[in-house]
């Protein structure tokens, strides 16, 4: 039995991947980088200075100040995005939060950008959200989803983890938490590490480890 849920962000909750991958695409078009979707897809829940580092070494290139470069996307991304959930996404977190679960976000992203661009109603739902500059090292070290965990009041492995990339899924491993996998942007070869794959998101609320989470 389950008693808490921690679910990554982009791309599992909010179908946000394709208008990151545009931003990064327009930042680093200027040094020469055509940058392809298996460059980024694959190793998202990166943290941000990390991606962008990988964005410049895969190509033989010495990075600029990676800091500022990740500033930038997420400039581009706030002023191009269109933000939308997955179906499934709110419906599952609304009862969620009506049984009172414990529930959190941890994600790579800042929280600047969350709050810029997503539902103020929708984040008030969850009991934390743990974001790319609140832990000394990022995915796929355990430590996002230890410090979700830990705010929730609950030991990782009372926590069932939703992810959508293989270093989320190998982060949430890591902390020794329950992972269900979604193939939202990747297919099913990049998530064998995962507990359980999903196709979908609505998938999840069929799932018997989410019915037993709910009260």
């Amino acid at each position: 039995m389950y008693r808490g849920i921690l679910f990554d962000f982009d791309g599992t909750l909010a179908r946000t991947m394709e208008d990151n991958l545009e931003a990064w695409r327009a930042v680093t078009k200027g040094y020469g980088i055509d940058l392809k979707a298996d460059d980024y897809l694959p190793f998202e829940g990166l943290p941000m200075k990390e991606v962008a580092a990988h964005f410049f070494t895969i190509n033989g290139l010495a990075p600029p100040d990676v800091v500022e470069l990740a500033k930038l996307k997420d400039e581009w991304y706030l002023k191009h995005h269109r933000f939308s959930f997955y179906p499934g996404v709110e419906e599952l977190v609304d009862s969620l939060a009506h049984g009172r679960v414990p529930m959190g976000i941890v994600t790579a992203g800042l929280r600047g950008r969350l709050e810029k661009s997503v539902p103020g109603d929708f984040l008030e739902k969850f009991t934390t959200i743990v974001t790319g500059n609140m832990t000394q090292r990022g995915k796929p070290h355990p430590d996002p989803y230890l410090a979700g965990a830990g705010a929730l009041g609950l030991n990782p492995e009372d926590c069932v983890v939703v992810e959508n990339a293989p270093l989320g899924i190998q982060a949430a491993k890591s902390a020794r938490s329950y992972c269900i996998a979604v193939c939202t942007t990747l297919g099913r070869g990049y998530l064998t590490e995962a507990d359980e794959i999903v196709e979908r998101f609505e998938e999840l609320s069929g799932l018997s480890v989410i019915r037993g989470i709910l009260p």
